[in-house]
């Protein structure tokens, strides 16, 4: 029987994000909860790649629970990085490499520089790839992604000078090619979102992780590290998801809204 495993994504821990953040963010408060709620059921926190080491060496913990942070917020080391170590934790953290060079996100909101992510590292968190523009990747041109995914490498093992192992994609959205990409890159392992949980047999370059948004309580934090309340991971990638891709793209490329497209698709 396959073990859930939750890996948690989180984005901004703030009191005050920006309205376009707001829904993925959490308050300094929820997330000491969350923290709270992690340790009292015993988990121990790992980042994505000790992650992968210990499923591919059957030495994984009784009870593993994961960490994640997108975009790379400053938030991330200024409000969440003190809960956690004061608590023991680590975490991983999948930095845009676009929003790094300028410290601004797309909306003016300050992000990791380069300094800040060396910190970050310096403590034991482990620093990953995020894109460098945070385009929807299975949607844009091969060469396009391809060219996403290496620059952000690059760069990050630059401002790091060690291995950058770990990649998520950007929107939690992904392809075979782009996951071939990933691969190509450099990167051993990789993560989407698909609100369910990881396991032993998960694809690991297609990890599944547990959104966190501003509504999301301790109860039910406290359910899934408990395995309650999501779904496995599903072995290949569901339909729905496939013709997502296409509504994305086809929109994309056409300026028409998804809806006008394939009406009839649920998703």
């Amino acid at each position: 029987m396959l073990r859930p495993i939750p890996i948690f994504v989180y984005h901004s821990v703030s009191r005050d994000p920006a309205e376009w953040i707001a829904p993925f963010t959490v308050t300094p408060e929820q997330f000491a909860s969350h923290l709270g709620a992690i340790a009292d059921a015993g988990y121990t926190t790992l980042t994505v790649s000790s992650f992968v080491d210990a499923l591919r060496a059957g030495m994984l913990p009784e009870r593993a629970a994961l960490v994640t942070f997108d975009d790379g917020f400053a938030d991330t080391r200024d409000t969440a990085l003190p809960q956690l170590v004061e608590r023991g934790m680590t975490c991983t953290v999948y930095v845009t490499t676009a929003f790094m060079q300028s410290a601004k996100g797309p909306q003016g909101d300050a992000m990791l520089d380069v300094e800040a992510i060396r910190e970050l590292a310096s403590t034991g968190v482990e620093i990953g790839g995020h894109s460098h523009t945070h385009p929807q990747l299975d949607t844009v041109t091969d060469a396009r992604a391809r060219s996403e995914i290496f620059i952000c490498k690059a760069l990050l093992e630059e401002a790091l000078t060690t291995p950058v192992r770990s990649f998520a994609y950007p929107h939690g959205y992904s392809s075979v090619r782009v996951r071939l990409a990933v691969r190509q890159a450099g990167f051993d392992s990789a993560c989407a979102v698909g609100n369910a949980f990881s396991h032993e047999m998960d694809d690991v370059l297609r990890l599944s992780r547990l959104m966190i948004r501003n509504t999301t309580s301790t109860a039910h934090v406290g359910a899934w590290v408990e395995g309650l309340g999501a779904r496995l991971a599903p072995a290949r990638e569901p339909a729905r998801t496939r013709a997502w891709r296409i509504y994305r793209r086809f929109g994309r490329i056409s300026g028409l809204s998804p809806e006008s497209v394939l009406p009839k698709i649920r998703i």
